[in-house]
């Protein structure tokens, strides 16, 4: 049985997991390896360990001696090619991804290189630095987290929960709201593939309604006359004058003070169950129409569509948690904090609520 009081995960915990994505540069001018270095730690997002080579013999050399998640390599080095680095990895069966930089007018040989087993090229003089980022954390994604997932779902959806122990969909659709690069159906198509690959769980909450069109989560409630359709609408509660028959609200009764007066007749009504009575909560619209029940339809926040009830979809809510396979991976790839409370044991029980 497991100890109630045993502490949540501890730090040694997360130091053991915080690996790197171990990355080989080879590239022969050295004031290039120490800027693409410094580049990377400021862009990236990626959790790394940068090793460099200055030639290719100093690269293979590294190779069979060490292993690496990742090759950074440059075409034009001294003694041998960027073509020959890659054949002699193909002769020595290792199989890391490979990115190479060429220059501009090496096209012919960034495609050559394709052919023998790079993962992508990237062109030095016309590309910036960011493509570069982004063809290393897609590298580092298909290494550590399932491969139907984008690189960008997956940098959001460890931000997410490096602040948030758990996250229902609602909530994740209110942070996305309040981010311009947060996609609310991509965060939940790569959350429910997360869960499906055992990096996160998720537990159903309830049932809502949710946009037929967009699939939001967020429609607002339109209520109606059914007289005249009328969406401008008072509430209240109302009265009944018995002997004329006026109702109203309770508010228009009391106009003269220390008495009640039949808006309708003018007259004095004094005593409950005798002259007058309640009727209950009443609805009125600005054409003067009062009925107890408004008709009513939806309107969605996100995209401005109208619908009616039953043409809405029924969404289950679910709660996401991240595991403890979806914190060592996501630790691994990523620079993400540790959340102020994970207890990995107890899946859902102890997960506590998200205020906003």
């Amino acid at each position: 049985m497991e100890d109630p009081n045993e502490p949540l995960i501890d730090d040694s915990y997360f130091n053991k997991i915080l690996n790197k994505i171990r990355i080989l540069y080879v590239e022969d001018a050295e004031d290039d390896r120490v800027i693409f270095k410094r580049l990377l730690e400021k862009k990236s997002k990626i959790n790394f360990e940068l090793v460099t080579a200055s030639d290719g013999f100093d690269g293979l050399r590294k190779v069979n001696e060490d292993s690496f998640d990742l090759i950074i390599l440059d075409y034009k080095l001294p003694g041998m090619s960027g073509l020959e680095f890659l054949e002699r990895l193909k002769k020595l069966n290792i199989k890391t991804p490979v990115i190479l930089i060429t220059g501009k007018g090496d096209e012919r040989v960034a495609v050559e290189a394709m052919k023998r087993g790079a993962k992508d090229y990237i062109i030095k003089d016309e590309a910036d630095f960011d493509r570069l980022i982004k063809a290393i954390e897609e590298t580092a994604l298909e290494i550590s987290l399932p491969k139907n997932i984008n690189v960008e779902a997956a940098l959001n959806i460890a931000e997410l929960f490096s602040a948030h122990e758990a996250l229902s969909a609602d909530e994740i659709e209110y942070l996305s709201e309040q981010s311009h690069h947060l996609h609310f159906e991509e965060l939940l198509s790569a959350l429910d593939e997360l869960v499906k690959a055992g990096f996160a769980e998720a537990k159903p909450l309830y049932s809502a309604l949710a946009c037929p069109y967009c699939g939001s989560l967020k429609p607002n409630l339109l209520l109606q006359c059914p007289q005249c359709g009328s969406g401008n609408l008072i509430k209240g509660e109302a009265m009944e004058h018995m002997n004329c028959g006026g109702v109203d609200f309770k508010f228009n009764f009391e106009k003269d003070e220390g008495a009640l007066t039949c808006p309708k007749c003018g007259k004095k009504v004094r005593q409950m169950g005798v002259d007058y009575r309640k009727v209950g909560i009443l609805f009125k619209c600005s054409s003067g129409h009062l009925f107890s029940l408004p008709t009513f339809n939806f309107k969605c926040l996100s995209c401005g569509k109208s619908f009616e009830i039953d043409e809405a979809s029924l969404k289950t809510i679910f709660q996401y948690r991240l595991t403890r396979k979806g914190y060592d991976r996501l630790s691994l790839v990523f620079k993400i904090g540790r959340p102020s409370a994970v207890n990995f044991k107890g899946n859902f029980e102890n997960a506590s609520n998200v205020i906003f």
